[in-house]
């Protein structure tokens, strides 16, 4: 892929707020990029009974106002704190999304909607989705619609990350067609990085194109890897994998999501679902 331009990232306010915006800002920062941050808010008129079996009129309307009262005070609190860590930052925030921006630039947009729907829909005209893990570890609607539905490259991020400098980056190569986008979508971040390590567990290591075929293809892009294969023993494959990528101190990690073909229940409680609730480093990831 080329160096990403305009990022987008969903930033919901249930926790490590000032981190995860920081997080962002430091990406769009790494690639001279635009991030484009989203925070919505659900109409409460959907959880709100009407009919013969709801509440009074009058009522329903006192509950709606205090609701939107409350998502007015939340959405300038959010604002004034995103322009602090703009300047702090040194990006440049822009409230103008027809302004042509200066890298690194940044935008706030406050929606009412579903936030799956909203990044969904929005990812398709980005070149990169940032997702922070969820704060119960468990995948979201969000990271689901986001991988399955935005046709982009994931980054998916720790959610107290706040600095972004890649240097060693370790794929975890089994030649799936997925993870063959990764792959392809990470050039321009392995052509930065200083080490580039391939990894397949020795279940996998007889699956072609093997690891010696990445590291010629790499090669055609000038950028120099090495593959190693790795034993389970014991583990499974996902955790024998995460202590291979931290004895490299990997700054990020390049796979495929969801590449088991499985019906969307199974999909989602695999490799890539550890990796939401256990990873401490970043991850970048296609579908």
């Amino acid at each position: 892929m080329i160096s990403p331009k305009l990022i987008l990232m969903p930033l919901s306010t249930s926790g490590h707020v000032t981190e995860r915006l920081k997080g962002g800002l430091a990406i769009a920062k790494y690639f001279n990029a635009h991030i484009d941050v989203y925070h919505t808010h659900l109409d409460p008129k959907r959880f709100l009974p009407t009919g013969q079996l709801g509440l009074p009129t009058k009522l329903l309307k006192e509950l709606d106002s205090v609701a939107g009262r409350f998502a007015t005070t939340e959405s300038t609190n959010l604002k004034a704190e995103f322009v602090n860590l703009c300047a702090e930052q040194q990006v440049k925030f822009t409230d103008d999304s027809t302004e042509q921006p200066m890298h690194p630039s940044a935008s706030l947009h406050i929606n009412l909607g579903l936030r799956s729907e909203i990044i969904a829909e929005q990812g398709k005209v980005a070149d990169l989705i940032i997702i922070p893990q969820s704060k119960s570890g468990k995948s979201t609607s969000t990271f689901e619609a986001s991988v399955m539905r935005s046709g982009k490259p994931i980054l998916l991020v720790p959610r107290q990350l706040t600095h972004f400098d890649i240097k060693t980056v370790v794929i975890a190569w089994n030649a799936s067609t997925e993870v063959s986008r990764a792959l392809t979508y990470s050039l321009a971040l392995l052509k930065q990085a200083t080490k580039v390590v391939i990894c397949t567990s020795s279940s996998s290591a007889d699956k072609m194109p093997n690891g010696y075929e990445v590291v010629r293809y790499l090669a055609q892009h000038d950028i120099k890897s090495e593959f190693v294969i790795f034993n389970n023993g014991r583990q499974s494959t996902v955790k024998a994998f995460m202590s291979v990528a931290q004895v490299h101190n990997a700054d990020l990690v390049v796979m495929g999501a969801f590449t088991h073909r499985r019906i969307h229940e199974q999909v989602f409680g695999g490799m890539t679902n550890y990796m939401l609730a256990k990873t401490p480093f970043p991850i970048l990831m296609a579908r």
